[in-house]
């Protein structure tokens, strides 16, 4: 069976003659070498995926947006990772595989030993090129709804305003593993953090705010590899991947 092409296009609704989003046009002409006439999906980041075909009536390619094929329910357990800042691989890597294990939200937070800093400037272009990342991402893996993308944020910023009523701070050296924890109610927040961990005044103030520490098993895992693997390790347990 052909691979049929998946394009994110914001606000997209059925019988509509759509622009691309931009910079979609090169990649999908001169990447991807496709063709007008050729047949795609359409998805518009809030759960609703159509059949399409690319249109070039003039100089500007389009996506002529057909018939509804599924529309992608909320997810049974709506997670939200919160994760410490990292390096530019490592970070994108960890957000690409958080929108692939079905994360509803991804927080990236400063912390203390990360010693990442971002000016608005660069702020502004970072979350860009993330946002980039997080839609290339469901395309790929057959996502119709998009996560949230938040802007980073100060670590007690996201400690005090995460509204899920289970919230979790991965520690290795913690007591409880995540088969200690209760079924959470449809909401459950992850909180990851930096290659040399949280400082204790971190910890300290994730508990404080109601983060209880769970270890996700005997091994101490990599910063970027954390988030992912408790995401999974969630869907499994209460997710979609039971």
């Amino acid at each position: 069976m052909a691979h049929v092409p998946r394009l994110y296009v914001p606000g997209a609704a059925s019988g509509g003659d759509a622009p691309l989003p931009e910079g979609t046009e090169h990649h999908l002409l001169r990447v991807l070498r496709l063709r007008p006439g050729t047949r795609v999906f359409v998805f518009d980041g809030a759960g609703r995926e159509y059949a399409g075909r690319l249109e070039q009536p003039g100089r500007e390619l389009r996506v002529r947006v057909g018939d509804l094929e599924r529309a992608e329910p909320p997810a049974a357990l709506a997670v939200t990772l919160v994760v410490a800042l990292s390096r530019r691989t490592r970070m994108e890597w960890t957000l690409e595989k958080a929108v692939e294990l079905g994360a509803a939200a991804i927080r990236p937070v400063f912390s203390e030993r990360a010693r990442i800093r971002l000016d608005a400037s660069r702020a502004a272009r970072k979350l860009a090129h993330w946002r980039s990342l997080v839609i290339a991402a469901a395309a790929q893996s057959g996502r119709a709804r998009l996560p949230v993308l938040r802007e980073p944020v100060a670590l007690d910023e996201a400690l005090q305003d995460t509204e899920a009523a289970t919230r979790l701070l991965l520690d290795p050296g913690a007591d409880a593993g995540l088969g200690d924890m209760a079924a959470p109610d449809r909401e459950l927040a992850l909180l990851a953090g930096p290659e040399s961990g949280f400082s204790e005044s971190e910890r300290s103030a994730a508990e404080g705010a109601g983060w209880r520490p769970v270890r996700l098993g005997p091994r101490v895992l990599r910063a970027e590899t954390a988030g992912p693997a408790a995401l999974a390790a969630v869907q499994a347990l209460w997710g979609d991947m039971r």
